[in-house]
């Protein structure tokens, strides 16, 4: 199915009175034209679209866009040019994404032309997935679970997290996988503690947690997962918490709903560790959109305006982490629908992984 009319159709609600508006981040140009190179500028009003490129890409902007495409030398000032022979007054821009030198120069150049920041509206442009996009990050989901396992059966003890990260990089890549959708975290032992502990040359030991965050990219589009695993056999304190994370997230899952206010999944999570006397160990928010990019709309944490609709994809992933002893996060993607909290990702976090 070709979805770049509705897509567009989409963008265009966006105007809400505006003459034009100008797509700067590589997304949402991909998401609005079909192009998916780099170095471009989208600009549609309510009844023309245009993609401005230079020389390097103008085979593959007209083989892949969908939209009239122009080449250009000068930037700014043929796009100045173009927009003043369509009587553009008005003009909305991607404010939180366009470097100050491009701004300063637009606003020197686009005379007559009054410039809206759209930063935060824009965001939600490629929110609500379609079942195209679906398909494709369900697939990105599955190349990296592949991936994940295929590591773990090879065994982990004795090997340096940074070997791991490569593996599982190499695996997804030949699997069908464009890349890694991020850095990959393998952290083990005390790093575990570490929200972010990129892979290093640490080595894997028996009788330590080791968590992977990890995702794949598929034909532009990304997944992101976390489990937490167990060299060994686990100790009470760490069950305890694993299966409290695991019940905090549990929580989110069925706080999730349209309609629902992004706040309340991470409330029921948070809510869940208050009672264990964990909340303080979780400090990120409790989870993030999906699609082109691995961190988009919605956000799903205590400081969100968002409102969850049918067709977000959002991760859930609640986490405890005990400075000098370990951590455990539990991250699965969900798609949101009319009716329903529907995974997008399949491995089993119910009861804790021990690979030895």
């Amino acid at each position: 199915m070709d979805y770049s009319d509705q897509r567009l159709a989409k963008a265009r609600t966006f105007l809400k009175g505006l003459d034009a508006i100008l797509l700067y981040s590589r997304p949402n140009v991909t998401y609005v034209s079909g192009y998916t190179g780099s170095d471009a500028i989208a600009v549609f009003t309510d009844s023309s679209a245009s993609l401005f490129v230079d020389s390097r890409n103008t085979l593959q902007a007209k083989e892949e866009a969908n939209i009239e495409v122009h080449e250009i030398r000068k930037r700014w000032e043929e796009i100045y040019e173009r927009l003043n022979a369509q009587g553009v007054k008005t003009l909305g821009i991607e404010s939180n994404v366009i470097d100050l030198d491009s701004f300063l120069q637009m606003k020197d150049l686009f005379k007559g032309i009054e410039m809206t920041p759209m930063g935060g509206q824009l965001k939600q442009l490629r929110s609500i997935k379609d079942s195209g996009e679906i398909a494709l990050i369900t697939e990105a989901s599955r190349i990296a679970e592949q991936a994940i396992n295929e590591v773990l059966s090879a065994g982990i003890i004795g090997r340096k997290e940074i070997d791991l990260a490569f593996d599982l990089e190499c695996g997804m890549r030949r699997l069908g996988a464009s890349g890694a959708s991020f850095e990959i975290i393998v952290a083990s032992g005390p790093r575990s503690a570490m929200p972010h502990g990129a892979a290093t040359d640490k080595i894997i030991r028996g009788g330590e947690p080791v968590v992977f965050d990890f995702g794949a990219v598929y034909k532009g589009y990304t997944s992101d997962q976390t489990i937490t695993v167990y060299t060994g056999e686990p100790d009470k304190e760490f069950i305890d918490v694993y299966n409290h994370v695991r019940k905090a997230q549990k929580s989110a899952f069925a706080a999730v709903g349209k309609g629902v206010r992004a706040t309340e999944p991470d409330k029921a999570a948070r809510d869940h560790l208050q009672s264990a006397g964990l909340a303080e160990y979780f400090g990120h928010g409790l989870g993030h959109g999906v699609g082109m990019e691995v961190h988009e709309a919605p956000t799903v944490s205590y400081l969100s305006k968002d409102t969850l609709e049918s067709g977000m994809v959002f991760t859930i992933e609640p986490g405890v982490y005990l400075p000098g002893k370990f951590g455990v996060r539990l991250e699965d993607m969900v798609l949101l629908t009319d009716n329903s909290c529907k995974l997008l990702t399949n491995l089993d976090k119910e009861a804790i992984k021990v690979t030895n």
